[in-house]
Parts: C-alpha cells; structure tokens; sequence
C-alpha cells in the first residue's frame, strides 16, 4: 500500500521539495506516490479533504507548512494530523529531525512491565522506563530513564521475546533500544542518542530495524519483510 502525499505551491520548489522527500522515503523503505499541483483550486478539490493522503505539504510566499497524519503506537485505529514549518532548501536532516520531533511530542510508550530478577532481588520494571539493555559478560544490564541499572542473568534475545519487538529495537550487536526514548539520530545514521544523553551505537541492521520502526509510527503499516 503506497502512501500518498500532495504538494501544493511553485513548481521549481516543489521540484526540489519532491526530490528530497523521495530519496529519504526510498531510504526508509516505505512506499509512497507523490502528487504536485500549483493550482489552489484544484489542490483544494482533489487532495486536502481526500482522507487516504498522509502528508501534505504546502509551500506559499516562501513559508513551507506540512500536516501529517500519524497513527498513535502502532496501531490503525487511532490518527492524528501534526503540523509544523520546514526550512529550504530542504534536507533529508531537516526532514528526519521533524519526523523524530512529531513522534516524541504524539507518541506515548505503551504500558506495559517487565519482571526482571536476579540473586539479590526482583523488580517489575515498566517499559516506558527502560532506555536501553546491554550486554556485558554473561549478563544482561537494563539501563532506566532514571539512570538507575539493574543486572539480570538472562541473555538480550530471551529479553527481546518478553517485549514489544515494535518498538524495542536490536540497534547493533550486544544492544536494544527503546524506540520511545530516543532522542536524536547521528546525520550518518551509526549513533542513537537516548533521552538521558547516553549514546549507543547503531549498525546497518539496527538502521534496518530503526526504519521500520519509524514506519510503523508515520503509517501504521510495516513496510519491511522483516
């Protein structure tokens, strides 16, 4: 299923507009077909009331505004429209940093715990709170908003079944992430930055994962075989 988006505004702009949000489309592996019109009339008529298009993006007097539809946590059952102003030229940075600010200011982390016990103690543990879990030695370490840790004997891929494969993310070998609690992606896509200011490192398979994570946020589909 493609995702539609409509452009409205100068043809030389939109030019650029389409270019960019093609390749970064393409990058993130999730289907699209762009639409572009400079007439207002028309625009109005056959693209701004269509409920089937998620993105729209309008470029007038040098002022470029999008509305967006996102599907909250995952799910097609409930949508929103965000809204915000995009600088030109634009830049596929410009574009990820604006789709990473939507989903931290409309995206919640779905409640849910994780029963997380070792020799000394055991801990339900909420997986809005966990930032990240990490591999050292023969033990797994849960890393929490709060920067608190926690050690567990079992291994991250026992872990990851207990969890919401959704949003909790393999991002390279020994980690996984909470896709809710980052804050910011590295411009070459190789470094994750989590909400308390720890940096984790990202591989081309947790770049895989990353993307479809993304996917599954704009449009509540995802878009990989994987």
């Amino acid at each position: 299923m493609s995702n539609k988006i409509a452009l409205h505004g100068p043809t030389k702009k939109l030019t650029q507009i389409e270019d960019i949000l093609t390749k970064f489309l393409k990058k993130s592996n999730i289907s699209f077909k762009i639409h572009c019109v400079s007439d207002s009339e028309q625009f109005l008529r056959e693209f701004l009331f269509k409920d089937d298009y998620k993105l729209f993006i309008i470029c007038e007097k040098g002022n470029v505004s999008y509305l967006l539809k996102i599907y909250n946590n995952f799910d097609r059952k409930t949508a929103r429209y965000a809204h915000g102003k995009l600088e030109l030229p634009l830049t596929q940075k410009e574009l990820r940093n604006q789709m990473l600010k939507i989903l931290k200011s409309s995206h919640l982390c779905p409640y849910g715990v994780y029963a997380a016990k070792n020799a000394k103690m055991s801990r339900l543990i909420q997986h809005s709170d966990i930032e990240c879990i990490y591999k050292e030695k023969n033990k797994s370490i849960f890393y929490l908003r709060s920067g608190e840790t926690m050690e567990v004997p079992d291994s991250l891929s026992g872990i990851l079944t207990e969890l919401d494969a959704n949003y909790f993310i393999k991002c390279s070998k020994g980690y996984i992430v909470n896709f809710f609690n980052i804050e910011q992606v590295s411009d070459d896509y190789k470094t994750l930055t989590m909400k308390s200011g720890v940096e984790i490192p990202m591989s081309r398979n947790g770049q895989k994962e990353f993307f479809k994570s993304l996917s599954l946020s704009i449009t509540g589909v995802n878009a990989f075989n994987y």
